[in-house]
């Protein structure tokens, strides 16, 4: 066997154990890396190595021997590998840290615990890519919350706690929960425990602000519309300026979560951090009360807003405040021509059916929105029926669409 590459493995395992030894998760953290460029380097120098039994064999805890070795059965094979063999080797690389950590005392871990539980994450988005299998998310998904109870289990001192690392794992698994198969809420549920200690200050700005933008966007896919415009708002207000592409990213869905509650972009803004046109569009007709163009454009972008997991949303909890905002419409010009505040019923039809293209609905239709409009306190007025009729309300019929409607979640 050459004595090179025998030279390369001795060397990472006797470091390893002597950092392990030492609980110096710093140094260990510079032997274990994942980065695609690292991984590659190390196996060009283990592809003689035809087993590594014999080097791990100096280390004194069976666990970590085990870790040490899959990892570098890992760093020798992957890169040869297919994504999805990939993926379920560095799975048995997580599991077996999963088991170190578990028999580890306070925080020491963090600094490897971070890059296996990142690594994971990444690995699954591109086993996913390249074979459409969703099982793979489910598989890191799994990991990721084994990992995240173990962290929430240490009863030590919070400034020495395996909790440090919570918020960002439970980041992570907020993340890879909204790609699974089974419902976000199944991996979700203990990723949200963590949001009791969310503002305490041993945490770091960055695993507040990732933490707030994932958890925010789970808000978003359960409809939780105002508690995820909180998080993402924190989010976006913390991330630094120099990150830009993530603010940008933090953005796209803020305000997603901004027009579900009436709250509209300045163009000022979509400039500054060139998101997509398709914002200004839908804007645009929203502020107009033209659901048809508005609609129109959502369809032609369905397959970025599907992507951003936001499509439905827009399309469900726009299309009442639009028909709002076409009444308002209609309620300024019937006042510019003196007529007051009651609206007859065939007027509203009118506008209903510019605004929606739908030269078909009736006034059944058109009286069932308005019922959800004055419900729901977007508009504050009287139907009457028999008159064909509504009375808006005198003082201020068309109340913010932000203090009205829908309920923040808890």
């Amino acid at each position: 066997m050459n004595v090179d590459y025998n030279g390369v493995a001795s060397a990472f395992t006797n470091s390893a154990q002597e950092s392990f030894m030492f609980s110096n998760g710093e140094a260990l953290a510079k032997l274990f890396v994942f980065s695609d460029q690292t991984i590659e380097m190390i196996s060009s120098k283990l592809q003689d190595v035809a087993s590594f039994d014999q080097y791990t064999i100096v280390m004194t805890n069976a666990t970590f021997a085990q870790f040490t070795e899959t990892y570098l059965l890992y760093a020798r094979d992957s890169p040869a590998m297919a994504e999805d063999e990939r993926h379920r080797l560095l799975c048995q690389v997580a599991e077996l840290f999963i088991a170190v950590q578990a028999g580890s005392q306070g925080d020491w871990l963090a600094p490897v615990m971070r890059p296996v539980a990142l690594a994971l994450c990444r690995s699954a988005q591109r086993a996913f890519v390249a074979t459409g299998d969703a099982g793979v998310y489910t598989q890191a998904a799994s990991l990721l919350l084994r990992l995240l109870i173990d962290l929430l289990s240490d009863g030590s001192p919070m400034e020495s706690s395996k909790k440090l690392g919570s918020l960002f794992v439970a980041a992570l698994l907020l993340r890879i929960s909204l790609r699974t198969s089974a419902a976000p809420g199944a991996y979700a549920s203990k990723a949200l425990e963590v949001k009791r200690m969310w503002n305490l200050p041993v945490f770091s700005r960055r695993d507040r602000t990732s933490y707030s933008y994932w958890l925010g966007r789970y808000y978003l896919v359960c409809y939780y519309v105002d508690s995820a415009r909180v998080q993402l708002e924190y989010a976006f207000n913390s991330c630094p300026e120099w990150h830009y592409h993530n603010k940008r990213a933090i953005l796209r869905h803020l305000l997603v979560a901004n027009m579900a509650r009436g709250r509209l972009p300045t163009p000022r803004l979509l400039d500054k951090y060139e998101v997509e046109p398709a914002f200004a569009h839908l804007a645009h007709h929203f502020r107009k009360g033209n659901l048809a163009g508005f609609q129109r454009v959502l369809a032609d972008s369905m397959e970025f807003f599907r992507s951003q997991g936001n499509y439905l949303i827009l399309l469900e909890r726009t299309e009442l405040l639009i028909y709002r905002n076409a009444l308002l419409r209609l309620c300024r010009i019937q006042e510019g021509e003196g007529r007051g505040r009651t609206l007859p019923y065939r007027d509203i039809l009118v506008a209903f059916r510019l605004s929606s293209q739908n030269l078909e609905m009736d006034v059944l239709e058109m009286e069932s929105i308005l019922s959800s409009l004055i419900s729901q306190k977007f508009v504050l007025g009287f139907l009457f029926h028999h008159q064909q009729l509504v009375n808006l309300s005198k003082k201020q019929p068309f109340p913010p669409i932000m203090a009205a409607g829908l309920a923040a979640h808890a």
